[in-house]
């Protein structure tokens, strides 16, 4: 709870508990006053959201009772009555508060202070073949984090969804949820800057792809932390496989269910050839953007492309994104390393994964991740590489754990957002294992805890 809710609940607390002590209600008008003032303030200072609903209700509603009742003195068994039931009243309708916080997004672990931008790519020589409207040229919203000198007077951080209005929703309502039920992330800041002067000189590049119905802000976490350590980080929002995205001129791409349907709906032969061409398309995504640095300051990235070092660049993803990610580097010279999260790589094509993984990686997996075929299959093209592969299991851990999901309530791990692992043990251990793997392979330094004794909870093993 932020400092006026908390003082808002404390006035009602207060506001219930006086007259069971003392025996009597204050004068006519001073509950009131102050309850209304307390309200009023929090809608000031902090903003409405959803979850103050009942707190709001009962504060007004005891502001009223405090004006409307005559009678000032209290009996005994009224008072007992009034404060356990009040108290109980107040537990209950700050309850949503505390079980859908305030984000706090996890501060980077580098050195240097993020700054961040976004724009959109158009391929030319691409065709949509997704949503409304297939056939037109397919558009990609994208956003960068670099290491930026900050001035003293810079605006206030970004928040961590800048579409919050109509990404929420989308996100809420693909969940069977209320529209309006993650309005209070708007309150969320990132640890980014708005665009600020980069530092000097060529920097390593790490290009993000995110899972099926999610969104580039998704890690948001990894973002901010890879770049506070001197890392160029390219996010990609995947247009219709992404929950929504976007576009500069106020055009929207909501997600496409028919991109990955129900193979119980329409058979597995149809769900296969549906998240091949699916997979595809997000790699086909990541390749423009590597594209589109290739171009240089002249190119859609601008002053952006100036300073990427392309010689040492890295893709990265999560689910289908980190499958994504693979498939890349398997047909792209320009990738330099690959690390994926739950990476789904079933959807590679056989001749594809046949081929040899050429260049260094990692993969981290969840407990129910590294039970599936897919781990197998990832596996043999482990095996196959004659380059160094850090393969990692995270215990006590879900699929969603790699993403911002643990910290969105305290009840993240009933609700399925995490495992058992606490969110901060989750976000240090893949923090700790992208910068150092990331560090030792295209900075060229550090990395020497990579192949230290792991952290609690973490199964390593170094393939070859």
């Amino acid at each position: 709870m932020r400092l006026w809710e908390w003082l808002l609940t404390g006035v009602c607390v207060l506001a219930v508990l006086w007259p069971a002590l003392e025996g009597r209600r204050p004068r006519r008008g001073i509950a009131a006053t102050v309850l209304v003032a307390v309200l009023a303030w929090q809608f000031l200072a902090e903003g409405f959201r959803w979850q103050l609903w009942g707190l709001y209700g009962v504060a007004l509603g005891m502001a009223l009772g405090d004006v409307l009742t005559g009678e000032r003195q209290l009996v005994s068994y009224q008072r007992i009555r009034r404060a356990a039931l009040g108290l109980l009243g107040v537990l209950l309708v700050v309850t949503p508060v505390w079980a859908l916080p305030i984000v706090e997004i996890p501060p980077p672990t580098g050195p240097y202070q993020v700054a961040t931008t976004s724009l959109e790519l158009s391929g030319v020589d691409r065709i949509e073949e997704y949503g409304p409207n297939p056939g037109t040229f397919r558009r990609l919203m994208v956003q960068a984090w670099y290491p930026a000198r900050v001035p003293d007077d810079a605006e206030p951080l970004t928040p961590w969804v800048a579409d919050l209005n109509v990404v929420g929703p989308a996100m809420a309502e693909s969940f069977g949820l209320p529209g309006f039920f993650l309005d209070h992330t708007r309150y969320t800041p990132s640890h980014s800057y708005g665009e600020a002067a980069a530092y000097r000189g060529e920097i390593p590049v790490i290009i993000y792809s995110h899972g099926w119905r999610l969104f580039r802000n998704a890690a948001v976490h990894q973002m901010e932390s890879l770049a506070s350590h001197g890392y160029l980080v390219i996010a990609v929002d995947h247009p219709y496989g992404s929950v929504a995205t976007v576009f500069g001129d106020g055009e929207i791409a909501l997600l496409d269910p028919e991109a990955l349907p129900d193979s119980e709906e329409v058979g597995d032969e149809a769900f296969e050839e549906a998240a091949i061409r699916l997979l595809e398309t997000y790699s086909e995504d990541v390749r423009m953007v590597i594209r589109g640095l290739e171009q240089g300051v002249n190119g859609p990235f601008g002053w952006l492309a100036g300073m990427a070092d392309l010689d040492r660049l890295g893709i990265y993803g999560h689910s289908l994104g980190g499958g994504a990610a693979v498939r890349t580097c398997l047909l792209e010279p320009a990738c330099r390393v690959v690390a994926a999260l739950d990476g789904w790589v079933e959807p590679i094509t056989s001749s594809e994964l046949s081929g040899e993984l050429d260049v260094p990686s990692m993969f981290i997996r969840s407990d129910p991740w590294r039970e599936l075929e897919n781990d197998q299959v990832l596996r043999g093209l482990v095996e196959r590489s004659n380059r160094r592969t850090y393969w990692i299991g995270v215990q006590n851990t879900v699929h969603s754990d790699f993403t911002i999901a643990p910290v969105l309530s305290p009840l993240g791990s009933r609700l399925g957002l995490r495992g058992t692992m606490p969110a901060a043990q989750v976000f240090a251990v893949v923090d700790h294992y992208l910068v150092e793997f990331f560090d030792r392979h295209l900075l060229g330094v550090g990395g020497r805890e990579l192949t230290e004794a792991p952290p609690a909870g973490v199964l390593f093993e170094l393939i070859p």
